[in-house]
C-alpha cells in the first residue's frame, strides 16, 4: 500500500512541476532525473505523451519480467535445496540468468529514456526559434534574418 501511495505522490509532484507555461524553457537535467526516477517521467515533463506511454509500457514490461524471473528462480532454488535435484538447479540457473538479463535491459531503457528526455528538453522551443530565422534573397545575395 505504501508503494502505491508513493507512486501516486511522485506522479502528482511530476504533474505539478510540469504545469509550466509553454514559453518557459524546459530544464534538461530535471527531465533526465524525472526519467530516471519515474518510468516515462522525463517524457511526460517534456509533454511527449506518446513517448511517455511507450517508455512506461516497455520499462514496466521488463520490470514485470524481472519480477517473474526472480520469483521463479527463488522457487526452483527452494526446490533444489529440498530435493538436491540437478534439474531444479538447472531451472534455477536459467531463471537467474534471465533475471540478470532483464536487469541489464531495464538499465539500458532507463539510460536511453533519460538521454531522450534530456535532448527533448533542449529542443522544447525549437519550433519557435526556427520560425524566427529566415533566408533573405536581395541584390544577388543570400542572407539570414533573425527576428528578436
Amino acid at each position: 500500500m505504501r508503494k502505491i501511495v508513493l507512486i501516486i505522490f511522485l506522479f502528482l509532484v511530476l504533474i505539478s512541476l510540469s504545469a509550466e507555461e509553454k514559453n518557459i524553457k524546459k530544464q534538461p537535467l530535471k527531465a533526465a532525473i524525472f526519467s530516471c526516477v519515474i518510468p516515462g517521467g522525463g517524457q511526460f515533463y517534456n509533454r511527449k505523451y506518446l513517448k511517455t506511454g511507450f517508455v512506461l509500457a516497455v520499462e514496466g514490461s521488463f520490470i514485470g519480467l524481472a519480477t517473474y524471473h526472480h520469483l521463479e528462480a527463488e522457487r526452483y532454488y527452494d526446490r533444489y535445496s529440498v530435493t538436491g535435484s540437478g534439474l531444479d538447479y538447472d531451472e534455477y540457473v536459467k531463471y537467474y540468468e534471465r533475471r540478470q538479463s532483464d536487469f541489464f535491459w531495464i538499465g539500458a531503457i532507463i539510460f536511453l529514456s533519460a538521454i531522450d528526455a534530456y535532448v527533448d528538453a533542449h529542443l522544447f522551443d525549437f519550433d519557435e526559434k526556427k520560425n524566427k530565422i529566415h533566408l533573405k534573397f536581395e541584390n544577388n545575395t543570400v542572407g539570414l534574418v533573425y527576428d528578436f
